[in-house]
């Protein structure tokens, strides 16, 4: 990672950075982006997509229990 690219995602995430410690910034993203970086996602499974659903949509009308 570069040091642009850090002041890249600092941008995107809207943070500052005092720039004496952007060097240090930079070697820990990129030590703790190094297993992302070095995994091979065509290995993993693929899973399907999670189910959704619609709360209010879906609901039933209150049932009146104590009416029986």
């Amino acid at each position: 990672m570069t040091l642009d690219e850090v002041r890249a995602r600092m941008k995107a995430a809207g943070i500052e950075i005092a720039e004496n410690r952007l060097e240090m910034v930079r070697r820990l993203l990129t030590d703790a982006l190094a297993p992302v970086h070095a995994f091979d996602s065509r290995g993993a499974r693929a899973l399907e997509p999670a189910v959704t659903f619609d709360a209010i949509q879906g609901a039933e009308p209150p049932r009146g229990d104590d009416d029986e």
